[in-house]
């Protein structure tokens, strides 16, 4: 509280996260009872009047191999997360939530971040990893540590512009044509519709 407009920006770029701005600053006590304060506060949003059950999704998730675990690797925290999924109606279909939390907060484009979320998955292969991301940032994180990774969408989630760079060399995607994309990361004697988030988590 208190600070002016656009600091937690600046603190974001500086820090990583928003929130390791704020605790490295001195802004927010360094305590479990602060920071869950926080993260509850800033996702306190009327997720059911902004999102609503996606049919095309839903399916999708059903015609995965349910023998392939998929997690939900998410840089907001497991609470917030879990409404998206229940409002969208998928709750169902992930092993688990790999939250914030999880990584020590630590921002989600880290290496650190990608090899909590392994470890957390139980994933010791990271080639084994399909990361699904609409961020170009993560995308660049998962290929470092070696996770095969699908850009989702062509537009900058930040900027908003179309993305030009050689990000979108591997595979990128449109929402509808998810499945076509990802037959090519499994042959069909894996997985019955070729779907490709193996570890959605990340």
């Amino acid at each position: 509280a208190g600070l002016p407009e656009g600091a937690a920006y600046q603190l974001y770029k500086k820090h990583g996260t928003a929130l390791r701005g704020l605790l490295a600053e001195g802004h927010i006590e360094h305590c479990d009872e602060a920071i869950d304060q926080y993260l509850k506060d800033v996702h306190d949003l009327p997720i059911h009047d902004l999102l609503d059950p996606d049919k095309e999704l839903q399916q999708m998730l059903e015609d995965m191999d349910p023998t392939i675990p998929k997690f939900v690797f998410t840089a907001s925290a497991r609470h917030h997360a879990e409404r998206c999924l229940q409002a969208l109606g998928v709750h169902g279909y992930f092993e688990d939530i790999i939250d914030v939390r999880s990584v020590g907060l630590v921002t989600k484009h880290s290496d650190e971040a990608f090899r909590a979320a392994m470890k957390i998955a139980g994933v010791k292969d990271p080639e084994a990893c399909v990361f699904l991301d609409d961020s170009i940032k993560n995308i660049e994180a998962a290929r470092r540590i070696g996770w095969r990774s699908i850009l989702v969408g062509r537009v900058g989630r930040d900027c908003g512009k179309p993305i030009t760079t050689g990000i979108l060399s591997t595979k990128s995607i449109e929402s509808t044509s998810f499945q076509k994309c990802t037959r090519s990361y499994f042959p069909s004697n894996t997985c019955n519709t070729g779907t490709n988030d193996r570890d959605n988590k990340q």
